[in-house]
This record gives structure tokens, sequence and C-alpha cells, in this order.
């Protein structure tokens, strides 16, 4: 009898016990995996940020999901309208990185805290904020001194910073560390990933170049910019279109303007941009004709009316 009930003992704690092991060794992977594909299939910021509580409820040390709700935390941004609640946002998207212990922390995670340290000094315009922002970026690049990325998110840091000479620096260390796009072991999709970074790394020079007042180079980005998106990124035409006006000519920039406005006919943007600039060149005619485009696109458009009152009409 005694026998037996120490066998049942036995068996409560040995049933306990392979209990306990699997909720800790495979249930919560589980279901945290399962709350964490939650967030992917939504875009309900309040579901998402539910969901990654009870990820966290089961896993809360896992490095991978502190990296991915930092990165929807930055992505959750557009849903905040004051530069105060996006910084708070982003304080919390740090504080989450920096919860990933220091011998865990891959070059992903280095180069991922940095970006988040850039945008927040970019919104805060303070010098510390910056100057975290730059400490992170000398630890990505000890984690990867080969990895182009890393100086093309350091530039981005330098061109918030306005710093056009420290940024041209980067940039250019960037440039010359990213494959060539024939590359004959690059895959198509290797090959287009380097293609988007590059693009950002075309823009950010041609900023940086504007500023510096070499008008020529600047040009040439764009140019290349365009190589890569000709059709998808008609702002680009915009900043070309500046490039001429920086310069007084501004025959160079309806031109450009232009191009920008055949991408995109029906935002009343390309048309107030067009109207202005042929006030300034004054010829109101033409000016005339595209604040009255304006109207035909958005009849409300406080600016068209008003440069159409002071045109006389």
């Amino acid at each position: 009898m005694r026998i037996r009930f120490w066998k049942s003992i036995l068996f409560v704690f040995f049933f306990c016990f392979l209990a306990a092991a699997f909720y800790f060794f495979n249930l919560r992977i589980f279901l945290a995996d399962y709350y964490y594909n939650r967030t992917l299939l939504t875009e309900d910021w309040p579901e998402v940020l539910a969901a990654y509580q009870k990820v966290f409820l089961f896993q809360p040390a896992e490095p991978f999901y502190h990296q991915q709700f930092a990165l929807d935390l930055d992505w959750g941004l557009k849903f905040y309208q004051s530069d105060e609640s996006k910084m708070k946002v982003l304080d919390l998207a740090v504080s989450q990185m920096e919860k990933i212990e220091e011998r865990e922390r891959s070059y992903s995670v280095a180069i991922y805290l940095a970006r988040l340290l850039a945008h927040r000094a970019d919104l805060s315009r303070v010098q510390g904020d910056f100057a975290k922002a730059e400490q992170a970026f000398v630890q990505a690049a000890m984690l990867a001194p080969q990895m182009a990325r890393v100086y093309t998110d350091w530039c981005q840091l330098k061109v918030y910073e306005q710093e056009w000479e420290q940024a041209r620096e980067m940039c250019q260390r960037a440039f010359h560390l990213y494959p060539p796009l024939d590359h004959p072991q690059m895959n198509q999709e290797h090959r287009g990933l380097v293609a988007v970074e590059m693009v950002g790394l075309y823009e950010n020079l041609g900023e940086i170049y504007v500023n510096l007042g070499d008008y020529d180079k600047a040009e040439s980005m764009y140019r290349q910019i365009l190589k890569f998106v000709p059709l998808s990124r008609p702002d680009i035409w915009k900043k070309w279109g500046d490039v001429y006006y920086l310069q007084g000519d501004l025959d160079g920039a309806i031109e450009k303007n232009f191009h920008g406005y055949t991408l995109k006919p029906r935002d009343p943007f390309w048309s107030l941009t067009l109207a202005l600039l042929y006030r300034g060149k004054g010829d109101e005619e033409s000016a005339r004709f595209w604040a009255e485009n304006i109207l035909r696109l958005d009849p409300g458009n406080k600016q068209a009316k008003t440069l159409l009152d002071k045109l006389g009409v």
C-alpha cells in the first residue's frame, strides 16, 4: 500500500516536472511566437502594442523580440503628431534595445540602436543626443568596420546635425564599400537591397553638395537616383529643380518640376510649384494657368486663391 502511495507521489511529481519543462521550453516559445506573428498581421497600432505585451510575458529576455519591438515602435511614430510624443516613443524603443545584454548585441542590434538615437537627436536638436548617437555609430563600426550601411546611416546623422563636410566624408566611405551592382556573386534580391541603400546615399549626397554650394555634383547625384527609380520618386525632380533655382536658373527649375508634374499630375503641389516659378520669372499668364489648374484639382486651395488675387484675377 505504502509503495503504491509513493509511486503515485512520484508519478504526480514527474508529471508536474514534465508539464513545467514543456511550458518553459516549448509552450512559452510557441505562445511568444504566436503573438509576435499577430503583430505582423495587423497595422492597427493598439493591437500591435497589446500583442507585444503578450510576447514579453512569455519571452521577456529574447533579444530578437526586443529588437523587433523597437523597430515597430519606430515605425509607429507616424501615429503621433508632436515631436515630444515621438521622442517618448523613441526613448521606449531605445530602452528596449538596451535591455539586450552587451554580450548578445550583434551588429544588427548596434546599428538599429544607433539609428534610433540619430532619429531622436534629429527631433530634440540637443547636442548631447547627437553625441550619444555618434558614440553608438562608433560602436557599430567597431563590430563591422567594412559594412557600408554603418557609414550610410552615420552620414544621415551628420546630415541631421548639418555637419556637411563630415557627412560627405561618411557618405564617401560608404560609397567605396558598396559592391558594384553588376557583381557576379550578387543575386537579384541582394542587388535590389544594395540599390535601395545607394538611392538613400545619393540623396544624402545631393543635399550635402547643395549645402556646400557644389551644384554640379548635387545635380549628378539626383541624376544617379533617377537611373535607379525613374518613375517612383517624383520628389527627386523637385530637389533637382531646386539646384537650378538656387543658381537663379528659373527655366531649368521649371523644366525639372514639370517632369515631376507629369509623374503625378493630380497632385496640386506640382501645379503650385510651377505657378510660383512662372510668377518669379515674370510670366504671369503661365502662372495664372497653373494656379487655375490647382483649383481644378483642389477647389478649396487657399494658396491658389491667394496667388490668383495677387495676379489680379
